[in-house]
């Protein structure tokens, strides 16, 4: 102790007779030390970390360097203007000392959080540790306290140092090349870090992009659709180079918790999904989509009337569709070139596997995801326009099933494009007006919403033309009689229904962007409208326990229950968006944001200030976004 209050009176009494050019050094040289102690205190995330090849550990130390080193040159360009415009420049001592030690303290956590529970601090975790009710499942005992004492007092002491160091550096009046040079090797390692991710993730290098999730706030820089779109990649050929069958690579995955006890039936049922990009529920009526909404009449048809997908965009709404988990686990999966058990059983019972995608199966990457077990995946479709490729997709799979074994059973995904991207063929104008070009910038809260809402109706309608053409001619075939057909989409779409300038997705979490139609036609299953709130998490678990014989309890697996089970607990839904996710109850949303904060809102996206998470929930989530990592 006395030797911290000697420390922190030479601070002082140095530091209160600096010049200004003194304190423009200091704040340099401060941010320098402290990027050392950020860097010790972060490398107890590196224990997690498995890589074994030259690049990837390369990749490790330039990302580790650049992506850690970003917090003290942010804390010194904050630092620059202070010491330009305080008139009491000693003030830069106690601000240095109480921004050092509050950014190390909450990296320690951070660390420590990870280590046990492999998630990282945000607002919304904060809130939940710190509540009355965090003992139900964080135990501290009194060693526990203890060590976190050790921990704040440790991280002052390496606060209090790197002031210390600082001011000692200044007064020996070292070369500032010193700082440029510390610098320069730091903005070296984060550019080049960003190239290596762009070039590693595109070739499915499971060691590169396994680090991504271990680092909290970490968002590194992809480019495959470009590099795709240049001709400078050929998905297929790395794919092909690429051995998808080693599983977990550098990864630390427990998916599924236990091994899959499936007994398929000797003659299992076909299943086609058929997914309808952006297809929000309200639009699945006789008006907009005639021929498919003709199906809900079916004698078989299972109508799900309130239905919700796991995402307000599509990574998030397909992912969770087909693992039933959520997207949280988006970086873990996709770095460890995880495929889902759904596919991996279908599979396993020999299944013939059509994918058929409109829109590139690469970004986002379902080929190193939901469909990273099948062996030489079809990633793109020909064609110049979504509608183009969406009738070419509705061609290859009818071939796909021409030529297929009658013998085996056959899975297909037919997913179409034309309404997210509100492509409309020339001529079809069913709804008018009808924007006749869709241009993003003319949008805003005084914009007449109608004209865009009939074009998105439109490419519906026509989808809606060609899908129902297809499934009557499949019913024609008697393709029909043993398939299991699942229609549905990603996530919905939104024209600033709530007078809140929200156009389009993955911008907030409401029923407008979130509930999509489910109609399953099910062999042997009676005609029903089922009213109860279900999800996309539900799917997987249906389709291994009726279809694939499943045994296995689904949380081996999912999140979901069966979609059946009308007594399953559904008291909330978590939505993954591109950075961040919400977690939707009956009557509220947390929504989560990457800076780390949340905030509760009602189901209209209003704020409520005096409303707290529930911690109940709180914690069921955290749980969830866990469970599979070891």
């Amino acid at each position: 102790m006395l030797a911290l209050l000697r420390s922190l009176s030479y601070s002082w009494q140095q530091g209160k007779n600096f010049t200004r050019w003194q304190w423009l050094s200091f704040s340099g040289w401060v941010s320098v030390v402290g990027a050392i102690t950020v860097y010790l205190v972060a490398s107890r995330y590196l224990p997690f970390i498995q890589v074994s090849e030259v690049h990837s550990i390369s990749y490790l130390i330039m990302a580790y360097i650049g992506h850690f080193g970003l917090l003290p040159v942010v804390f010194w360009i904050g630092m620059l203007p202070l010491a330009l415009i305080l008139p009491s420049r000693w003030l830069l001592l106690p601000i240095s000392l109480i921004v050092l030690f509050g950014g190390l303290f909450l990296l320690a956590v951070d660390t420590t959080i990870y280590s046990q529970y492999r998630f990282h601090l945000s607002g919304f975790v904060w809130e939940l540790i710190t509540a009355p009710e965090a003992s139900d499942m964080f135990q501290l005992s009194w060693f526990t306290i203890l060590v976190i004492v050790f921990v704040l007092v440790g991280v002052f002491i390496a606060a209090l140092g790197a002031l210390s160091m600082a001011v000692w550096l200044v007064k020996r009046k070292l070369s500032w090349w010193c700082g440029i040079t510390a610098f320069s090797i730091w903005i070296f390692s984060l550019l080049i870090s960003q190239v290596m991710h762009i070039w590693y993730e595109a070739h499915y290098d499971a060691e590169v992009t396994g680090i991504t999730r271990h680092f909290p706030s970490y968002y590194p820089v992809t480019a495959k659709t470009y590099l795709l779109d240049n001709g400078l990649i050929d998905p297929t050929q790395v794919r092909q180079e690429v051995d998808l069958s080693v599983s977990n690579k550098g990864q630390s995955l427990r998916y599924p918790q236990n091994p899959m006890q499936c007994v398929t039936p000797e003659k299992p049922k076909n299943v086609l999904v058929i997914g309808i990009d952006a297809m929000r529920a309200d639009v699945f009526t006789p008006e907009v989509t005639p021929n498919l909404y003709a199906l809900t009449e079916k004698p078989n048809a299972q109508q799900f009337m309130n239905h919700h997908s796991g995402g307000n965009v599509t990574k998030g709404g397909i992912f969770s569709l087909f693992f039933g988990l959520p997207a949280t686990y988006w970086d873990g999966f996709a770095a460890a070139q995880e495929g889902a058990v759904w596919i991996k059983q279908q599979q396993a019972a020999e299944y013939q596997m059509g994918i058929f995608g409109s829109a590139t199966l690469v970004s986002p990457a379902f080929d190193r995801t939901v469909f990273a077990s099948i062996p030489n995946l079809r990633v793109t479709t020909e064609g110049t326009t979504p509608s183009g490729k969406d009738l070419q997709v509705i061609k290859e799979f009818e071939q796909f099933l021409s030529e297929k074994n009658d013998e085996k059973p056959f899975f297909g995904f037919l997913f179409m494009d034309a309404a997210h991207s509100y492509d409309v063929p020339t001529g079809y104008d069913k709804f008018k007006p009808q924007w006749s070009r869709v241009d993003h910038v003319k949008l805003n809260n005084d914009f007449d919403p109608v004209p865009y809402f009939n074009r998105y109706k439109n490419a519906l309608h026509f989808l809606d033309q060609k899908l129902g053409e297809m499934l009557a001619r499949l019913e024609a075939q008697g393709e029909l009689d043993n398939t299991v057909v699942i229609l549905t989409s990603d996530h919905g779409e939104e024209f600033n229904d709530l007078k809140q300038n929200f156009w389009g997705h993955g911008s907030n979490f409401t029923h407008y962007q979130t509930q999509v139609p489910l109609l399953i036609l099910w062999p042997g299953k009676s005609q029903q409208k089922i009213n109860y709130k279900t999800s996309h998490f539900d799917l997987a678990p249906t389709i291994l326990q009726e279809i694939l014989g499943c045994q296995n309890p689904t949380s081996d697996y999912a999140v979901g229950s069966n979609l059946f089970d009308s007594n399953a607990k559904r008291d909330w839904l978590l939505v993954h968006s591109y950075f961040n996710y919400g977690v939707v109850t009956d009557n509220r949303i947390i929504a989560t944001y990457p800076s780390g904060q949340h905030e509760v809102l009602d189901l209209e996206n209003k704020r409520l200030p005096e409303e707290k998470m529930p911690a109940d929930i709180g914690f069921q989530v955290l749980e969830a976004i866990s469970r599979f990592y070891r």
